[in-house]
């Protein structure tokens, strides 16, 4: 596969911009393919959304009651829809810096692919038992597993050569950085299971927005080349 093109690599002193096209259809067709399984996950995540059964002529009142019996379901598919987004947002950014293929580069996109399409299975045990200790580690770990794989493969592109030229060492830790955030928050979140119980840990996994938003204002310079 031919590499990028020299003269696209900014030459002011900061990091180059990602390039708009990728040759060769073993890329375009990797590209495809994991959308698509990012795609399926997030989708299957709603098909546990369900009311349950309602008399033929429901009251408000029991209309409101299956309401709030799903709001669990719902707020697991919401912290699950969203991460699976950011990963998917950063499994995007990062092809855009990774211009070549190999196999071992394909076989951990591969597993975190895999990874990402056994979400939904976490996500409707927590909906259902959220209070309980052992199905919340099971779902903390699970998308902190799915997270984990994204940053490895990008240290392994930029390590193997397959990256742009001219990525500063800077720039390469910066991204790494920013996609161990999520599984860090969920996995330190466990920390305070022994002692706080089911419910502080997931009131905890609402770190992970102020902490994405921390990262990207406080590493941003380093992004754009400005320091």
């Amino acid at each position: 596969m031919a590499g990028p093109d020299a003269d696209a690599i900014d030459r002011s002193g900061g990091d180059p911009e990602p390039e708009s096209e990728h040759a060769g259809l073993d890329f375009e067709r990797m590209l495809f393919f994991s959308d698509a399984v990012f795609a399926i996950a997030i989708t299957l995540l709603v098909i546990e959304l369900q009311l349950p059964d309602l008399p033929e002529r429901p009251t408000g009142e029991a209309v409101a009651s299956a309401l709030a019996s799903v709001l669990p379901q719902v707020f697991a598919y919401a912290l699950s829809f969203a991460t699976i987004g950011l990963y998917w947002y950063a499994h995007w950014r990062r092809f855009r810096y990774i211009v070549r293929l190999d196999v071992q580069l394909l076989a951990l996109n591969l597993v975190q692919l895999g990874l990402i399409a056994f979400i939904p299975f976490p996500t409707a045990m927590i909906g259902e038992h959220g209070d309980q200790p052992l199905i919340v580690i099971v779902y903390a770990v699970s998308l902190a597993l799915a997270g984990v794989i994204g940053p490895l493969t990008w240290l392994y592109a930029w390590r193997a050569g397959l990256t742009r030229p001219g990525l500063s060492d800077r720039f390469v830790r910066f991204v790494a950085v920013r996609g161990f955030s999520v599984p860090l928050v969920m996995v330190g979140s466990l920390v305070v299971l022994p002692v706080l119980g089911t419910s502080a840990v997931e009131i905890g996994w609402l770190l992970i927005a102020p902490v994405q938003w921390l990262l990207n204002r406080g590493l941003r310079p380093i992004e754009t080349g400005h320091w």
